[in-house]
């Protein structure tokens, strides 16, 4: 597989994991939330998904206290 080949698997593994991720943030990885994060502008939903990946990547790194 050539260098292109390789590259253009990654890229396609990287959108097919962020499509993954939304709805199913505790699960993802942290490359697929901050695509998400770089979406936000996108929407409204697009807004809820970032709000979402943020909160879980403030869990993981323990630096945002989720209350509910």
């Amino acid at each position: 597989m050539s260098d292109s080949e390789r590259k253009r698997a990654q890229r396609q593994r990287d959108k097919l994991a962020i499509t993954h991720a939304i709805g199913d943030e505790q699960d993802a990885p942290l490359r697929a939330l901050l695509a998400i994060l770089g979406r936000v502008d996108a929407s409204a939903a697009a807004r809820l998904c970032a709000q979402r990946a943020w909160a879980e990547i403030g869990r993981r790194y323990e630096f945002v206290t989720i209350r509910k």
